[in-house]
């Protein structure tokens, strides 16, 4: 076992000076979003017992995971090992709560006793979270009881609606006119009391002459 890990040490020094074995010419891009999480695929031809996640050049203080388990976690970092179809070994290497920060480049690897080790190069760039824009203001709708009350208020006019506006203004007879007609029928109407009066008694008068 410390044989091993003694191989495992050289392998690491040797990464970190750039000889370092296999590695993949093609770089693996991937883009994220600040405050989200990210998932990188790293496919390799032999499959191997220690499994790496690191930053940079591995220096130290850049290894992120460094494990023999199918499955480890450290913090916002993740790996997990899978054999697929094949005879191909993958690994997924994640990063949860991105920030900016985390854009630069990576290392995901298999670490081999008897072969070489084989990595492959990560390029991951974190963008800005987007602002979410402001959703317009919905128009209400009227409950049930202001529809009552707005069509109780329109059935029954106001005194500034038109209808009540068009009506014609009422006469209001002066009280000063009304004596002035009433005044001479009074008079008139005692004039011919008297001449009644009067003439009914001549007539009286003239038998008796």
């Amino acid at each position: 076992m410390s044989s091993y890990r003694g191989e495992t040490q050289r392998n690491l020094e040797a990464m970190q000076d750039g000889n370092i074995g296999l590695i993949n010419a093609e770089i693996i891009k991937s883009t994220g979003t600040e405050g989200g999480n990210i998932t990188v695929r790293c496919s390799f031809t032999f499959s191997g017992k220690r499994r790496i996640f690191c930053k940079n050049k591995c220096k130290d203080g850049d290894i992120l995971i460094d494990t023999e388990e199918d499955t480890a976690q450290r913090g916002r970092y993740s790996i997990e090992h899978k054999n697929s179809m094949f005879s191909e070994t993958v690994l997924y290497v994640s990063i949860r709560n991105l920030t900016q920060s985390d854009s630069g480049r990576y290392r995901c690897g298999l670490d081999r006793s008897l072969f070489p080790s084989s990595y492959q190069e990560i390029e991951i760039q974190v963008t800005d979270a987007p602002t979410s824009p402001l959703r317009p203001s919905s128009p209400s709708v009227p409950s049930d009881s202001t529809l009552m009350t707005s069509q109780s208020l329109s059935s029954t006019p106001s005194s500034a609606s038109p209808e009540a506006s068009e009506q014609p203004p009422q006469k209001h007879t002066a009280p000063e006119l009304v004596l002035y007609v009433r005044l001479p029928l009074v008079v008139l109407v005692i004039v011919l009391s008297a001449a009644a009066l009067i003439f009914c008694r001549k007539r009286a008068r003239k038998p008796n002459d």
